[in-house]
Protein backbone atom coordinates (compact mmCIF):
# COMPACT_ATOMS: atom_id res chain seq x y z
CA UNK A 1 0.00 0.00 0.00
CA UNK A 2 1.33 3.54 -1.12
CA UNK A 3 0.25 6.79 0.83
CA UNK A 4 1.44 10.07 0.50
CA UNK A 5 2.09 12.79 2.63
CA UNK A 6 3.86 14.72 -0.22
CA UNK A 7 6.85 15.26 -0.84
CA UNK A 8 7.59 11.97 1.00
CA UNK A 9 5.88 8.59 -0.14
CA UNK A 10 5.00 5.73 2.14
CA UNK A 11 5.20 2.31 0.85
CA UNK A 12 4.69 -0.58 2.83
CA UNK A 13 6.04 -3.80 1.95
CA UNK A 14 4.83 -7.30 3.09
CA UNK A 15 6.46 -8.51 6.07
CA UNK A 16 6.84 -5.48 8.35
CA UNK A 17 9.02 -2.71 6.78
CA UNK A 18 8.14 0.51 4.61
CA UNK A 19 10.54 2.64 2.03
CA UNK A 20 9.80 6.27 2.18
CA UNK A 21 10.74 7.95 -0.84
CA UNK A 22 11.82 11.85 -0.59
CA UNK A 23 10.41 13.59 -4.08
CA UNK A 24 10.98 17.29 -4.13
CA UNK A 25 11.71 18.38 -7.94
CA UNK A 26 14.50 19.78 -9.21
CA UNK A 27 16.80 18.33 -7.18
CA UNK A 28 15.14 17.16 -3.54
CA UNK A 29 16.46 20.58 -1.53
CA UNK A 30 14.94 19.70 2.02
CA UNK A 31 12.32 22.22 3.06
CA UNK A 32 9.91 22.73 5.19
CA UNK A 33 7.61 20.59 3.55
CA UNK A 34 9.99 17.98 2.60
CA UNK A 35 10.95 17.62 7.17
CA UNK A 36 7.32 18.19 7.69
CA UNK A 37 6.53 15.17 4.80
CA UNK A 38 9.14 13.18 6.57
CA UNK A 39 7.94 13.80 10.19
CA UNK A 40 4.25 13.17 9.60
CA UNK A 41 5.54 9.82 7.63
CA UNK A 42 7.80 8.18 9.92
CA UNK A 43 5.44 9.28 13.22
CA UNK A 44 2.71 7.06 11.23
CA UNK A 45 5.10 4.56 10.67
CA UNK A 46 6.59 4.32 14.37
CA UNK A 47 2.88 4.18 15.81
CA UNK A 48 2.31 1.20 13.66
CA UNK A 49 2.95 -1.90 15.62
CA UNK A 50 3.36 -3.80 12.14
CA UNK A 51 6.13 -1.97 10.66
CA UNK A 52 9.70 -2.53 12.23
CA UNK A 53 11.84 -0.88 9.80
CA UNK A 54 12.16 1.78 7.40
CA UNK A 55 14.03 2.63 4.23
CA UNK A 56 14.67 5.63 3.44
CA UNK A 57 15.55 6.52 -0.20
CA UNK A 58 15.17 8.98 -2.78
CA UNK A 59 12.92 9.07 -6.41
CA UNK A 60 15.96 10.81 -7.98
CA UNK A 61 18.95 8.70 -9.20
CA UNK A 62 20.93 12.11 -9.46
CA UNK A 63 20.13 13.68 -6.19
CA UNK A 64 19.27 11.62 -2.87
CA UNK A 65 18.62 14.83 -1.03
CA UNK A 66 20.80 17.78 -2.41
CA UNK A 67 21.25 19.89 0.73
CA UNK A 68 19.28 21.96 3.01
CA UNK A 69 17.51 25.23 1.03
CA UNK A 70 19.40 27.59 1.82
CA UNK A 71 17.09 30.05 0.48
CA UNK A 72 13.80 29.67 2.56
CA UNK A 73 12.21 32.57 3.62
CA UNK A 74 13.31 33.75 7.22
CA UNK A 75 9.68 33.16 8.59
CA UNK A 76 9.50 29.65 7.70
CA UNK A 77 13.29 29.02 9.84
CA UNK A 78 10.81 28.24 13.23
CA UNK A 79 8.61 25.72 11.62
CA UNK A 80 12.13 23.72 10.38
CA UNK A 81 13.70 24.16 13.57
CA UNK A 82 10.47 22.61 15.29
CA UNK A 83 10.33 19.84 12.90
CA UNK A 84 13.69 18.51 12.52
CA UNK A 85 14.03 17.53 16.48
CA UNK A 86 10.97 15.05 15.77
CA UNK A 87 12.62 13.84 12.82
CA UNK A 88 16.00 12.69 14.59
CA UNK A 89 14.38 11.14 17.41
CA UNK A 90 11.80 9.42 15.08
CA UNK A 91 14.62 7.47 12.88
CA UNK A 92 16.70 7.22 16.55
CA UNK A 93 13.52 5.28 17.86
CA UNK A 94 13.73 2.00 19.34
CA UNK A 95 10.16 1.30 17.69
CA UNK A 96 11.94 1.75 13.85
CA UNK A 97 15.38 0.67 12.38
CA UNK A 98 16.04 2.76 10.01
CA UNK A 99 18.13 2.52 6.99
CA UNK A 100 19.37 4.83 4.47
CA UNK A 101 19.76 3.53 0.51
CA UNK A 102 21.61 6.02 -1.21
CA UNK A 103 22.34 6.81 -4.66
CA UNK A 104 23.38 10.21 -5.98
CA UNK A 105 24.10 13.09 -4.49
CA UNK A 106 23.75 13.36 -0.37
CA UNK A 107 25.45 16.73 0.85
CA UNK A 108 24.82 18.98 3.58
CA UNK A 109 21.79 18.20 5.46
CA UNK A 110 20.90 15.42 2.73
CA UNK A 111 24.14 13.81 4.08
CA UNK A 112 22.83 14.26 7.86
CA UNK A 113 19.88 12.62 7.19
CA UNK A 114 21.43 9.99 6.35
CA UNK A 115 23.54 9.86 9.15
CA UNK A 116 20.39 9.85 11.62
CA UNK A 117 19.61 6.30 10.35
CA UNK A 118 20.59 3.49 11.86
CA UNK A 119 22.42 1.76 9.13
CA UNK A 120 23.42 3.35 5.41
CA UNK A 121 24.06 1.58 2.12
CA UNK A 122 25.55 3.25 -0.93
CA UNK A 123 25.88 2.48 -4.85
CA UNK A 124 29.16 2.24 -5.04
CA UNK A 125 29.91 4.56 -8.72
CA UNK A 126 26.44 6.58 -8.34
CA UNK A 127 26.91 8.11 -4.72
CA UNK A 128 28.21 11.24 -3.74
CA UNK A 129 28.76 12.53 0.07
CA UNK A 130 29.53 15.72 1.28
CA UNK A 131 29.44 18.60 3.92
CA UNK A 132 29.94 21.89 1.78
CA UNK A 133 28.26 24.20 4.75
CA UNK A 134 31.94 25.52 5.26
CA UNK A 135 32.30 26.70 1.84
CA UNK A 136 29.42 29.43 2.60
CA UNK A 137 30.43 30.66 5.99
CA UNK A 138 27.95 27.97 7.53
CA UNK A 139 28.59 24.81 9.91
CA UNK A 140 26.61 21.24 9.70
CA UNK A 141 23.41 22.14 11.56
CA UNK A 142 21.67 18.75 11.13
CA UNK A 143 23.75 16.45 13.11
CA UNK A 144 27.01 16.07 11.13
CA UNK A 145 29.32 17.66 14.10
CA UNK A 146 27.39 15.18 16.57
CA UNK A 147 27.70 11.72 14.74
CA UNK A 148 30.66 11.74 12.34
CA UNK A 149 33.12 12.14 14.68
CA UNK A 150 32.02 8.65 16.75
CA UNK A 151 31.25 6.98 13.52
CA UNK A 152 34.78 7.74 11.75
CA UNK A 153 37.13 9.37 14.16
CA UNK A 154 37.75 12.90 14.77
CA UNK A 155 40.90 13.08 12.17
CA UNK A 156 38.57 11.87 9.21
CA UNK A 157 35.30 14.13 11.14
CA UNK A 158 37.48 17.14 10.58
CA UNK A 159 38.86 16.59 7.17
CA UNK A 160 35.16 15.82 5.69
CA UNK A 161 33.38 18.81 7.74
CA UNK A 162 36.66 21.65 7.22
CA UNK A 163 37.32 20.65 3.34
CA UNK A 164 33.87 20.80 2.16
CA UNK A 165 34.42 17.75 -0.29
CA UNK A 166 32.54 15.38 -1.78
CA UNK A 167 33.44 11.92 -0.68
CA UNK A 168 32.54 9.16 -3.40
CA UNK A 169 30.79 5.87 -2.29
CA UNK A 170 34.13 3.69 -1.99
CA UNK A 171 36.06 6.33 0.38
CA UNK A 172 32.83 6.42 1.93
CA UNK A 173 32.96 2.57 2.95
CA UNK A 174 36.60 2.68 3.53
CA UNK A 175 35.85 5.38 6.26
CA UNK A 176 33.38 3.96 7.86
CA UNK A 177 30.41 6.74 6.57
CA UNK A 178 28.39 3.77 5.33
CA UNK A 179 27.89 0.19 6.20
CA UNK A 180 29.24 -0.75 2.27
CA UNK A 181 29.28 0.27 -0.72
CA UNK A 182 27.54 -1.93 -3.00
CA UNK A 183 27.82 -2.73 -7.05
CA UNK A 184 24.91 -0.05 -8.34
CA UNK A 185 22.98 -3.02 -9.80
CA UNK A 186 22.73 -4.20 -6.49
CA UNK A 187 22.34 -1.83 -3.81
CA UNK A 188 18.46 -2.20 -4.06
CA UNK A 189 18.27 -6.36 -3.82
CA UNK A 190 20.65 -5.93 -1.05
CA UNK A 191 18.86 -3.02 1.28
CA UNK A 192 15.29 -4.01 0.54
CA UNK A 193 16.57 -7.97 1.62
CA UNK A 194 18.41 -6.63 4.90
CA UNK A 195 15.50 -4.52 5.65
CA UNK A 196 12.98 -7.77 4.77
CA UNK A 197 15.51 -9.74 7.10
CA UNK A 198 15.68 -7.88 9.91
CA UNK A 199 11.77 -7.00 10.05
CA UNK A 200 11.31 -10.54 10.36
CA UNK A 201 12.55 -11.00 13.67
CA UNK A 202 11.11 -10.36 16.90
CA UNK A 203 9.53 -6.79 17.70
CA UNK A 204 10.26 -6.86 21.37
CA UNK A 205 14.24 -8.04 20.68
CA UNK A 206 14.48 -5.70 18.08
CA UNK A 207 13.31 -2.94 20.13
CA UNK A 208 15.42 -3.88 23.13
CA UNK A 209 18.22 -4.15 20.98
CA UNK A 210 18.25 -0.39 19.39
CA UNK A 211 17.61 0.80 22.29
CA UNK A 212 20.54 -0.53 24.30
CA UNK A 213 23.15 0.78 21.70
CA UNK A 214 21.37 4.12 21.69
CA UNK A 215 22.28 4.16 25.29
CA UNK A 216 25.77 3.57 24.82
CA UNK A 217 26.05 5.53 21.45
CA UNK A 218 23.87 8.46 21.11
CA UNK A 219 24.89 12.12 21.37
CA UNK A 220 22.84 14.09 24.04
CA UNK A 221 19.70 15.97 22.09
CA UNK A 222 20.61 19.21 23.22
CA UNK A 223 23.88 19.04 21.42
CA UNK A 224 21.74 18.44 18.40
CA UNK A 225 19.87 21.42 19.25
CA UNK A 226 23.03 23.63 20.20
CA UNK A 227 24.13 22.78 16.64
CA UNK A 228 20.93 23.82 14.83
CA UNK A 229 20.76 27.01 16.39
CA UNK A 230 24.25 27.76 15.37
CA UNK A 231 23.58 26.79 11.97
CA UNK A 232 20.21 29.25 11.82
CA UNK A 233 22.81 32.21 13.40
CA UNK A 234 25.08 31.70 10.26
CA UNK A 235 22.47 31.12 8.27
CA UNK A 236 21.10 34.26 8.77
CA UNK A 237 24.64 36.62 9.25
CA UNK A 238 25.38 39.49 6.21
CA UNK A 239 28.91 36.58 5.85
CA UNK A 240 27.48 33.81 5.30
CA UNK A 241 24.21 35.49 3.29
CA UNK A 242 27.06 37.11 0.61
CA UNK A 243 28.16 34.16 -0.20
CA UNK A 244 25.04 32.16 -0.67
CA UNK A 245 23.85 34.81 -2.59
CA UNK A 246 26.45 34.71 -4.71
CA UNK A 247 26.25 30.98 -5.17
CA UNK A 248 22.43 31.32 -6.08
CA UNK A 249 23.23 33.76 -9.11
CA UNK A 250 25.20 31.36 -10.09
CA UNK A 251 23.24 28.41 -10.12
CA UNK A 252 22.86 26.84 -6.63
CA UNK A 253 20.12 24.82 -6.06
CA UNK A 254 18.99 24.32 -9.55
CA UNK A 255 19.45 21.30 -11.24
CA UNK A 256 23.05 22.34 -13.11
CA UNK A 257 26.95 22.13 -13.29
CA UNK A 258 27.49 23.91 -10.05
CA UNK A 259 24.86 21.25 -7.75
CA UNK A 260 26.01 18.62 -9.88
CA UNK A 261 30.05 19.63 -9.11
CA UNK A 262 29.47 21.08 -5.57
CA UNK A 263 31.99 20.07 -3.44
CA UNK A 264 34.32 18.87 -6.56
Amino acid sequence: MTTSTHPVTIQRQAGGWATLRIDNPPINLLDQHVYRGLADALGELEADPETRVVVLESADPDFFAAHFDVDLPPEVLPEVSATYPRIIQLLQSPRLVSIAKIRGRARGGGHELTLLCDMRFAARNATVLGQPEITVGLIPGGGALQLLPGLIGRGRALELILSGRNTDGATAELFGVVNRALPDDELDDYVDGLAARIASHSGAALVAAKAAVNRRNLPDPADFATDSVDFVTLLTSAEARAMIDAGLAAGLQTRGPLEYHLGD
